[in-house]
């Protein structure tokens, strides 16, 4: 049992509580009488400006006892320690990054209506590769005696895939695959995959069973909106493409991928989501943004307001690491309503265009920051999840090479 003395509870540090202690199976109990608190056998936490006794003593910097949010507060990196506003205090440093709090207020946005990682604090102070929040409790974990062990054994792998375009040249209509042919060239190649005399560099569907039958967290998210500039999959009430989602279905976990059109339009995301339940049967809780295209809060709002019970988009585009400061899965917070979610966050380390398309790395250097972030998390016993495509993992033509790389990350035995 972990005890805590505050002045007062409120929505803010319950969430922060939750997700150091319960949701990792330590209990705790919160205090605000001293005399009470001084009875105690066990005093762990001293939140508060009182002098009273206790493991750890933390002066609040004040964010989890606000309502409104403030612009101001900066995240700073000093001698070793993370601060708030010049404030050594954990929890409110946990519960800024938890919730994106930067991202409330900064509009700075690129073309594609994204938060830049470049305006992420973590980012600004180098310190994105690292998973912040998980190394700052686990610090918490061993100050106060606990033993931290089985959280850390329970380090696992998540491979994810976006289904963008299930085919590169198969099950279109006519005037796409003519036009297709005049604008993307190789015709031989086009006809011979037509033909079925080669299989379709994007099927890529066998290599995604065989990790799926070894990783049981694998997940697919399938693009099922209208064509578009952004969207430009097979139509969803394609024949073929129904079948594939089933045969998939038998392997791997599931969910929506929010075409680009449908951004913040709960109409057009009840639309595809109702597609993939009628292809699939099942009701659909997962989901990902199509382009990573993620505003805080108003996507998670939209999504809970659709019905979607879990979210993996909460990760950078155009860089690698960790934009919540953590590698385990956790409930939304939602600073507008200043109160905690049903909609759970499942954070991503790295997508694959990020490390070649936006970074512009090598594969030599995209393993060896993976190796990286992978022993981080492995230490505080998080999910390492990532992105790849079915078009990315035929280990040909641009992506020549980069079959290494998804192997290394898929690498258990390190």
């Amino acid at each position: 049992m972990i005890t805590v003395y505050t002045p007062y509870l409120t929505d803010r540090l319950s969430y922060v509580l939750d997700f150091c202690f319960e949701d990792k199976g330590i209990d705790y109990q919160v205090i605000h009488n001293k005399e009470e608190w001084e009875k105690l056998s066990i005093q762990s936490i001293n939140y508060s400006n009182d002098l009273v006794s206790a493991v750890l003593n933390w002066s609040p910097q004040g964010i989890l006892f606000e309502s409104d949010i403030y612009p101001s507060k900066s995240l700073e990196f000093d001698e070793g320690d993370y601060k708030l506003d010049g404030v050594n205090d954990p929890f409110g440093v946990i519960f800024f990054l938890l919730t994106n709090y930067t991202e409330y207020y900064n509009q700075d946005k690129d073309q594609h209506g994204r938060f830049k990682s470049e305006n992420h604090p973590l980012v600004k102070l180098n310190q994105h590769q690292e998973p912040i929040v998980d190394l700052l409790i686990k610090e918490i974990w061993c100050s106060l005696g606990l033993d931290y062990h089985p959280i850390a054994s329970q380090y696992d792998l998540a491979p994810t895939f976006d289904i963008d375009i299930a085919w590169a040249y198969k099950e279109r209509p006519l005037v796409r695959a003519i036009g297709g042919a005049i604008k993307g060239g190789k015709p031989l190649h086009r006809l011979q995959v037509l033909s079925g005399a080669k299989k379709d560099p994007y099927d890529t569907y066998d290599q995604i069973r065989e990790i799926a039958s070894r990783l049981k967290k694998t997940t697919c998210f399938f693009l099922l909106g209208d064509y578009g500039p952004f969207d430009k999959n097979i139509t969803w009430d394609n024949e073929a493409y129904q079948t594939l989602i089933k045969d998939l279905q038998k392997n791997v976990q599931i969910g929506i991928h929010p075409s680009y059109a449908s951004y913040l339009n709960i109409d057009q995301i009840l639309v595809e989501k109702k597609r993939l339940e009628i292809i699939s049967g099942e009701e659909i809780k997962k989901s990902r943004q199509h382009f990573l295209r993620l505003t805080i809060p108003r996507t998670y709002q939209v999504l809970a307001a659709a019905g979607l019970k879990e979210d993996y988009s909460m990760g950078f585009a155009d860089q690698i690491g960790f934009r919540a400061g953590t590698s385990f899965s956790y409930a939304f917070f939602d600073l507008i309503d200043n109160r905690k979610t049903d909609l759970i966050i499942h954070p991503f380390a790295y997508m694959d265009s990020a490390l070649k398309d936006y970074l512009g790395w090598d594969t030599r250097q995209a393993i060896k920051a993976i190796e990286k972030m992978r022993n981080s998390i492995r230490a505080v016993g998080g999910t390492f999840s990532f992105i790849w495509h079915n078009s990315s993992i035929h280990n040909s033509g641009e992506w020549q090479g980069w079959g290494d790389v998804l192997k290394e990350t898929l690498n258990e035995n390190d």
